[in-house]
């Protein structure tokens, strides 16, 4: 079970963490750190040769955390009940966890979703128009009934302060029908409902190795070609500027990483000939 993985000591290591202190790699490797880094909530950082995770995104892990491994808990909760599980009554289990058998809950179910663009779409087979003003995003629940017609353009966007200025980054995708989703809380309900649907998908995030490692295993690996990573046309020009202490901090855990998708291959070239990485909120036009 995957739940399994994560023990009482794991979780005490990611508290720490939350509290800013660092972890040394050889206490916490394994599958945890890596689905934490792939999901950009903890980074790997190197000085000489010590290597030790820190925590980047809080709020994510506590989202991460609640929705994979401690059953919708607070991870204080959980370290609570996991540190004293013998002592614990039946109704105290059902009271905190919601089942006595500490079933899995899941505290969002969903995506957000915005455009700058009207969009005629369906929800439960009746019309609904897409039209947020600006300032405002949509949640969407009810993916598994929500539909938008075959020619609209998804585009995915991983950062926050990216998804919040769709506008100020039109100019990426001109001549394009799009329409924006962010996959917050961190779940695959976003790729669950591209699988869904015919359209184009489009990845647009951090142009560096954990962000093509994220599009290529959660995206790449269910929707086939019909899903593409975003490469601006001025992106060697963006890497040559770019941040060589992020491509330094990914380098030993995406230095050997496959790349199934051969379009990648030049811009991951790109990545290593330069050695920098350059964050997508560059691309945002104030």
């Amino acid at each position: 079970m995957r739940g399994d993985l994560f023990t009482l000591a794991m979780a005490k290591l990611v508290l720490k963490m939350l509290g800013g202190e660092s972890v040394p790699y050889v206490k916490f490797e394994g599958a945890i750190a890596n689905g934490l880094m792939d999901e950009g909530i903890i980074a790997l950082v190197s000085r000489g040769s010590k290597r030790s995770f820190r925590m980047i995104d809080p709020k994510g892990c506590r989202i991460y955390l609640a929705q994979n491994y401690t059953f919708g808990m607070r991870l204080e909760d959980w370290i609570e009940m996991k540190s004293r599980l013998t002592e614990v009554s039946r109704s105290e289990q059902v009271t905190k966890a919601g089942h006595s058998k500490l079933r899995y809950i899941r505290t969002f179910k969903g995506f957000l979703l915005n455009c700058y663009e009207p969009i005629e779409a369906t929800l439960h087979d009746e019309p609904y128009v897409l039209s947020p003003l600006q300032g405002i995003s949509i949640f969407m629940q009810d993916y598994e009934y929500f539909r938008i017609p075959e020619d609209v353009v998804v585009v995915g966007i991983e950062n926050g302060e990216n998804f919040q200025h769709i506008r100020a980054q039109s100019y990426l995708f001109e001549g394009m029908k799009v329409l924006f989703v962010s996959r917050y809380p961190q779940s695959k309900d976003l790729c669950d409902w591209l699988k869904m649907i015919p359209n184009r998908y489009i990845h647009f995030g951090d142009i560096d190795l954990a962000g093509i490692s994220i599009f290529l295993h959660e995206f790449y690996a269910n929707l086939g070609n019909r899903a593409e990573f975003f490469i601006p046309e001025d992106v060697e020009k963006r890497l040559k500027d770019g941040n060589r202490q992020l491509y330094d901090n990914q380098y030993l855990r995406y230095r050997a990483m496959l790349i199934s998708d051969e379009r990648l291959r030049p811009l991951v070239a790109m990545i290593h000939k330069y050695g920098k990485a350059y964050e997508q909120e560059g691309y945002i036009k104030y």
